[in-house]
């Protein structure tokens, strides 16, 4: 009896150390698929000394940054989907390339103490922000297409989001749209229920009443639907209340639902086939390993399961001067993300208002 189950033991030993090599050996594969973008954040002494010619137009007006040391005991991913439908895989000069826009921007923050869930931020692609590379504002989608020379895109978008949230990023990850209609089909489809037929032509949106299992292509239009209509008894008309913000809500739910899919699936092996599939859609920063990339798929399949807890910015339309329709925040975000850091301190500052 006990010769037999120490060949059980032996035997089972070695199945895992198959399955396990296996596995390394396709996630390897699939890594070598994933593009790289360097993130190289501007060391200047004097921001004001640098050629206006190597900024296209303008002097910088960022605050000198720094990489990030890893001593804030946090692991920080900037997650990005960009509406761009060209092939990824040279990210040389990515910023360069015209039509290249963060249609989709949110933050994961990860506390390395495990004492504290992860957080997650969205950020509406239309939030009024300060340029990294100029004196001027635009919005935030807008800083992917970097500032020349001096920055590429991921990098811009990567400090410009910093200096928002108050926080050092540590990793930056991008998807296209082709990917993120490849992952959908990947996973058989996203799940949408609707009271009423809805449309956008501009999008190429075309969804029954009900519930559709809806295809890729059909989902990606769903999510950059700006200006959804609804047929009532009376035509068409625009869904009430739709905008910018209805969008990052939807968008936040489909990252919801595609990392509960995550747990889901029977094995590695169908995990790791849709990661095969989607990695030429997908750029990270060069300093990105594998074993990060793993932890961050562990961490995002919480999300599933509503270990995540998210951070809420309220938004407030408004006009710039040059009459375009924009976003702001109504609340700094740097305290929001420091509230949810230190939650105590927070408590500590409003406790004088009670009673």
């Amino acid at each position: 009896m006990d010769l037999l189950k120490k060949r059980l033991l032996i035997t089972g030993a070695l199945i895992a150390v198959v399955l396990l090599g296996t596995g390394a050996l396709f996630a390897a594969s699939t890594w070598g698929d994933v593009n790289r973008v360097s993130i190289d954040r501007p060391a200047l002494n004097d921001p004001t000394e640098t050629p206006d010619s190597e900024l296209g137009s303008g002097g910088p007006a960022m605050d000198v940054t720094v990489p990030p040391s890893g001593a804030d005991g946090l692991d920080v991913f900037l997650l990005v989907g960009s509406d761009s439908r060209d092939d990824l895989s040279d990210t040389e000069g990515f910023g360069k390339f015209e039509g290249h826009r963060a249609d989709v921007v949110i933050v994961l923050i990860r506390p390395r103490d495990d004492e504290r869930s992860a957080a997650l931020l969205s950020l509406p692609r239309d939030l009024w922000v300060e340029d990294s590379c100029t004196d001027s504002e635009h919005r935030l989608n807008d800083a992917l297409e970097g500032c020349g020379a001096l920055m590429n895109g991921p990098t811009a978008l990567t400090v410009t989001v910093e200096n928002l949230i108050g926080v050092s990023i540590d990793h930056f990850a991008l998807v296209d749209l082709a990917g993120f209609q490849e992952a959908v089909d990947a996973i058989g489809g996203y799940e949408i229920c609707l009271q009423r037929p809805v449309r956008d032509s501009k999008a190429q949106l075309h969804l029954p009443a009900g519930c559709t299992l809806a295809s890729g292509a059909e989902t990606l239009a769903w999510l950059r639907s700006r200006n959804t209509q609804e047929l009532t008894a009376d035509g068409w008309r625009v869904v009430p209340g739709v905008s910018d913000l209805t969008r990052n809500e939807r968008q936040r739910e489909f990252l919801l639902s595609m990392m509960g899919s995550l747990a889901d699936f029977g094995s590695p092996q169908d995990m790791a086939s849709v990661a095969k599939g989607v990695a030429p859609y997908v750029t990270v920063d060069a300093d990105l390993s594998l074993i990060d990339a793993v932890g961050l798929a562990w961490t995002m399949r919480g999300l599933g399961k509503g270990s995540i807890r998210q951070l809420d910015i309220p938004m407030m339309d408004t006009t710039t001067p040059n009459g375009a329709a924009v976003l702001v925040a109504s609340v700094d975000i740097s305290e929001v993300v420091a509230s949810y850091l230190a939650p105590e301190v927070a408590e500590d500052s409003t406790s004088g208002f009670a009673g």
